[in-house]
């Protein structure tokens, strides 16, 4: 690939990661977090789509041939499952609201894997750290406002008022912790300037205070666990390289002991558990029991939440109240096989699993610190480490995805560095007129990068325009106008039920039930839209016994139904 092409498709690698993790929209429209990053990835997935596009080379199919065999594998099992699983087209495509998690999601992660694993090097690398820090500073200076109580925006937020950009303390405090990461291992880079690394070190003071003041844990397990990687990095390019295996062993242990502490076992029980984790149990078990019950295909791409009433026990029923739920399982794992089934799981693991062989052979082959690569690294492991109690919120999740493509590409792509680097020094001295035309984007790649970034609009942006129309009609206040509103493609069930409730508040019983009655047809697994029938009084009893019927087959462990 062209040195102008190269560098076009970095730039999209790191800004759509950067984008996606800042991009908030509460001004215009109803889901202000996901939606709009939905969006940013889609737009930045199709563009550099269209850079490999104008630029494939046949020997891609060769030296990438695993790599790509398996990201067809995933593509290919979405498709299979958004067309086979029965469930709503559109809730499967775009994801369900407050996630959007769905088709587009996942296969948009997967291209920016692909694009990150072509165009992998060292400047990819030193771009991608650099971007996890600038994105930290912005996010840590937005927690600060935060947590000063000077935030302009007004979030409906139940939790610590320090949500930065990622709608959730728990995501903001890991990527900040993500920040940390990198600042560190900057940090104890030998060649680092004193007035930089003191900037390093505020902004780490800064990056543990704004965790602090989410009041999440999760920030600390991702920071703690991140630095502890780094330095045995660090360790393994010194002198005292020997102590890397005891010193891994000693992580090893530490780490088990705060696991077994946070499930309320071991020394750290008291400091580390909380009753959170208990309710991640509850979510766990629903989720493998998908799994078991749905083996070969799931129940529906990002649809575990139409499930999560009918396979919690009696006991999670009981543990908070049957009317607290969830739409997912709080592991990225048990999501993706409870959405996919076990081909959609072991699909994901074998492309773990490449990245973790690409970490080793990196890490054998290189002998000195190189500070963004190491903290790249601390990073994936991080992310993965957290997806085990958390779920793929999509602005840590394209770290991720982008991380493990640039991880892969970087050992392919640099074993014959040392000849690469002969090659091109010898060709220094002809920089000639040719290296300044290949300097520029060829128009075949522009063509490509702005068909496809068409198709990426027309793929993204419905859910965003969706909901900032549907705010706009909120904020009309026009019954008319509301009740239309529940109507607007990509047709969402969250937004079915707000209307149903705003026109029955409002004495619209008649409109409220046509509604539902719209609603439940095209989403019959939406147990609240049966509620709501249930309770509305212009309902005919047929309908009531119908909807009775209908919630107890949805939530048959639930004491309150008779």
């Amino acid at each position: 690939m062209r040195f102008s092409e190269k560098s076009t498709l970095e730039r999209i690698l790191t800004w759509t990661a950067l984008l996606t993790t800042l991009i908030v929209t509460p001004w215009f429209s109803y889901e202000p977090i996901n939606v709009p990053k939905l969006a940013v990835i889609t737009l930045g997935a199709f563009m550099g789509l269209g850079v490999l596009a104008a630029n494939f080379k046949q020997e891609w199919l060769a030296v990438y041939k695993s790599e790509l065999v398996i990201i067809g594998l995933f593509i290919v099992d979405l498709t299979l499952i958004l067309i086979f699983s029965g469930n709503n087209f559109y809730q499967e495509f775009f994801g369900t609201f407050g996630r959007a998690t769905g088709y587009v999601a996942y296969i948009c992660l997967s291209l920016l894997l692909l694009c990150a694993l072509v165009v992998s090097g060292p400047n990819l690398i030193k771009k991608l750290a650099l971007m996890v820090l600038v994105g930290g500073v912005l996010s840590a200076t937005y927690g600060v406002i935060q947590s000063l109580n000077l935030d302009p925006i007004n979030w409906s937020n139940p939790y610590s008022p320090v949500l930065g950009f990622l709608g959730n303390p728990n995501f903001q405090s890991s990527f900040i912790g993500f920040s940390g990461v990198i600042t560190f291992a900057y940090l104890i880079q030998k060649t680092q300037k004193p007035v930089f690394r003191v900037g390093l070190m505020l902004y780490l003071i800064i990056a543990a205070y704004v965790i602090y003041k989410t009041d999440s844990q999760q920030g600390f397990l991702v920071l703690a666990g991140g630095i502890g990687i780094v330095f045995l990095i660090w360790v393994k390019s010194t002198k005292f390289r020997r102590l890397a295996t005891s010193l891994t062993l000693a992580s090893t242990v530490g780490v088990f002991i705060a696991g077994l502490g946070m499930l309320k076992m071991g020394p750290l029980a008291s400091l580390l558990y909380k009753p959170s984790v208990t309710y991640r149990g509850d979510y766990w078990h629903a989720g493998w029991k998908m799994t078991l019950e749905h083996p070969f295909s799931g129940v529906g791409l990002d649809s575990y939440g139409d499930w999560y009433r009918r396979t919690r026990t009696v006991e999670a029923t009981l543990r908070r109240g049957p009317e607290i739920t969830t739409n997912a399982a709080h592991n990225v794992l048990l999501d993706l096989s409870s959405n996919g089934g076990f081909p959609l799981l072991i699909i994901y693991l074998v492309l773990t699993g490449l990245v973790i062989r690409s970490i080793f052979k990196l890490l054998r082959r290189g002998s000195s610190f190189d500070a963004p690569l190491a903290g790249l690294i601390a990073i994936w492991v991080a992310y993965h480490a957290q997806s085990i109690i958390s779920l793929n919120q999509l602005g840590l999740a394209v770290w991720g995805w982008i991380i493990s493509g640039a991880l892969i590409g970087y050992e392919i792509n640099t074993r014959n560095v040392d000849a690469i680097q002969a090659n091109n020094s010898s060709k220094k001295k002809q920089r000639t007129a040719s290296q300044i035309v290949a300097s520029k984007v060829q128009p075949k790649t522009l063509l490509a990068m702005f068909g496809l970034l068409i198709v990426g609009v027309l793929v993204g942006l419905p859910p965003l325009v969706a909901s900032t129309n549907y705010w706009a009609a909120l904020n009309s206040r026009d019954p008319k106008r509301v009740e239309q509103a529940a109507k607007i493609w990509p047709v969402d069930p969250r937004r079915i039920e707000q209307v149903a409730v705003l026109l029955a508040n409002q004495g619209l019983q008649v409109e409220a039930l046509r509604v539902l009655e719209d609603g439940k047809v095209r989403f019959p697994d939406e147990f609240h839209f049966w509620r709501l029938i249930s309770e509305i009084p212009n309902a005919t009893p047929e309908q009531k016994a119908e909807a009775k019927a209908q919630m107890k087959r949805l939530d048959p462990n639930n004491p309150n139904l008779k």
